[in-house]
């Protein structure tokens, strides 16, 4: 059993999958799984969502991200390894933690972080939220943001580019509107613990 990232249930030691289904105005348009594995004194959190937009029977946006994120249990992300593609160009970003803070390297160029920096694909984990520094690992760019819980219980997530709102079952995200640019998705958990 593993306790990392300040879970308030430890993890089987298998692991743990949670599948998501992705809705875009009303209509899915793609899935996300996040699993979860104990590894030594670390979690594991591996993260697969493929989302295909169409109008009028042609794709308008696509996107393929796979990534993986090595978490402790003081909630400080340790290492991580995403690729993304967005309308067929790929995006490569890997990092780890250091005394200096975060080092990430995107498609060649390093950049630095807080320490304390999350991902966007961490808000699969409740306590995620209550972090300001935020890597979009499908966009390449560091974000700043503010949370509130509001009176039901939900995460309310403000950026300078972008809002959301989580609704947690336990640890794990059970419902997440994100948007962006004006348009937002939404994540519905279909299976998992």
């Amino acid at each position: 059993m593993a306790n990392a990232v300040n879970l308030s249930e430890p993890l089987p030691a298998g692991g743990l999958v949670l599948k998501y289904d992705i809705y875009y105005k009303g209509g899915k348009v793609g899935e996300h799984q996040m699993k979860a594995v104990p590894e030594g004194e670390l979690i594991r959190l591996e993260h697969s969502r493929n989302l295909e937009v169409r109008v009028a029977f042609i794709t308008a946006f696509s996107e393929s991200h796979q990534s993986t994120e090595w978490w402790n249990k003081s909630v400080q992300l340790q290492k991580l390894s995403a690729k993304t593609q967005v309308n067929g160009k790929e995006l490569d970003i890997s990092g780890a933690n250091s005394p200096r803070g975060f080092v990430y390297v995107i498609d060649g160029v390093q950049q630095l972080a807080p320490a304390d920096v999350v991902t966007l694909d961490s808000y699969w984990v409740g306590n995620a939220p209550k972090h300001s520094s935020v890597i979009d690992v499908a966009g390449g760019k560091l974000l700043q943001t503010s949370s509130k819980i509001n009176p039901d219980g939900s995460i309310q997530l403000f950026g300078e580019k972008f809002n959301a709102k989580f609704a947690y079952q336990g640890d794990f995200l059970s419902v997440g509107e994100l948007t962006q640019n004006g348009n937002t998705v939404v994540y519905k958990k279909v299976s998992g613990n």
